[in-house]
């Protein structure tokens, strides 16, 4: 008798693991392909619209002997209106990102607002779309953290609600960067601030899944082409370690300015459609004149990675992207804080390759490569999202 109650149990508890791996597994896919859509038409969707403005030479002037464009000033006009219209439509008081991700997936309800977490996905499209100076990617963690708690809401599951939102979060970083390991360590170290098992199978699953989808029907599109970079770490290195606290300075800075824009809006008391159309309007007029500091410029990563600007116009860069991007975000253009980051790292990385450069000669700079600007880029980054695994092992990927 007592023989037979333990084969009934060993066979109960087999039975129980059997099926939460299989619900694992199928969690893990489903949040994968569902993911993998989504960001892939949010980025190509984001890029689609940024670079249809190219395409209205009607409204090309020329000034000082140089040809400039109304366009991002027209782009970003619309875009204000558009996202007062969102406002109005979802009833979104403040925008919601991947700080209210983090904060859902360690409380008990573990809920999030859908509407508002709908909402603030369609605002930052938008605003990305029209040039402003703001990232894509917090959105789509947030908005992968959204889906994930409603489909928990749906279900019964055997699986936690934060397991969920990690699932969700870790699917858009892996087909948003083509970076399934960092999806996978992004989402447990910054969402759920843990790597138990119960929570690293589904959530690697589901980033393996929506890495894999993206190659296969998206093309196995890298965001940065750089192949074979192989710096003298005789001169790199002692650079780096020189160049950390500068680029900690500099995440301070930035940091700072986009909590300090924020306050300024604030004591205004503007409405939010005065505070949208002066950040419409001076992004849009320093676009003109400026244009690498619209929108994700991730083009211009690529020319400043290759050495394609000087000294001067890098450090007009560095103060033009950081400026207006706590522009755009103080005052309500919602976007990310991550692809300025990397904008606003490179820029750092390259002003100090130039200068390193200048004191140790040609054979400095060619030694170092774009190693340092790499490094500038997962420094910045990391430090102002907050993930210094997931930042090293992102710019890896990439």
């Amino acid at each position: 008798m007592e023989a037979h109650a333990k084969s009934q149990t060993k066979r109960s508890l087999a039975i129980s693991t059997i099926r939460m791996i299989f619900i694992v597994m199928i969690t893990g896919i489903g949040f994968g392909i569902l993911m993998s859509i989504v960001s892939n038409g949010f980025v190509s969707g984001v890029d689609y619209l940024f670079n249809a403005r190219h395409h209205l030479d009607f409204l090309d002037f020329s000034l000082a002997g140089s040809t400039y464009s109304l366009s991002p000033l027209i782009a970003l006009l619309c875009a204000a209106f558009a996202l007062l219209a969102v406002r109005q439509i979802f009833s979104i008081d403040r925008w919601h990102g991947p700080a209210d991700s983090i904060y859902a997936a360690h409380r008990t309800d573990n809920e999030l607002n859908v509407k508002t977490g709908f909402g603030s996905t369609i605002a930052a499209f938008i605003s990305a779309g029209s040039g402003a100076s703001v990232g894509q990617y917090g959105p789509l963690v947030h908005f992968g953290a959204t889906v994930g708690s409603y489909v928990r809401t749906l279900t019964k599951g055997s699986i936690s609600a934060d397991v969920f939102i990690g699932c969700g979060v870790a699917g858009a970083i892996s087909a948003g960067f083509n970076a399934p390991i960092a999806g996978t360590i992004f989402a447990c170290e910054t969402i759920l601030r843990h790597f138990s098992l119960r929570a690293v199978a589904p959530v690697a699953i589901t980033s393996i899944t929506s890495a894999g989808i993206s190659k296969i029907y998206f093309g196995n599109l890298q965001t940065f082409s750089l192949t074979g970079i192989t710096p003298d770490l005789v001169y790199l290195l002692p650079l780096a370690l020189l160049a950390g606290p500068l680029f900690g300075i500099l995440s301070i800075i930035y940091m700072v300015s986009l909590r300090k824009t924020a306050e300024i809006a604030k004591n205004t008391g503007w409405y939010p459609a005065k505070l949208l159309l002066t950040a419409a309007i001076i992004t849009g007029i320093t676009g003109m004149f400026l244009p690498e500091i619209l929108g994700l410029g991730i083009e211009h990563i690529e020319r400043i990675l290759d050495g394609g600007f000087k000294i001067e116009y890098l450090f007009l860069l560095l103060i033009g992207k950081l400026l207006i991007t706590s522009i755009c975000i103080g005052f309500g253009m919602f976007g990310g804080i991550f692809s300025p980051a990397l904008f606003i790292g490179a820029t750092a990385g390259a002003l100090l390759t130039k200068v390193a450069t200048v004191i140790g000669g040609v054979a400095v700079g060619t030694a170092i490569g774009p190693g340092l600007i790499i490094c500038g880029m997962a420094a910045i980054s990391s430090t102002v999202v907050g993930t210094p695994i997931a930042g090293v092992l992102i710019m890896l990927e990439l």
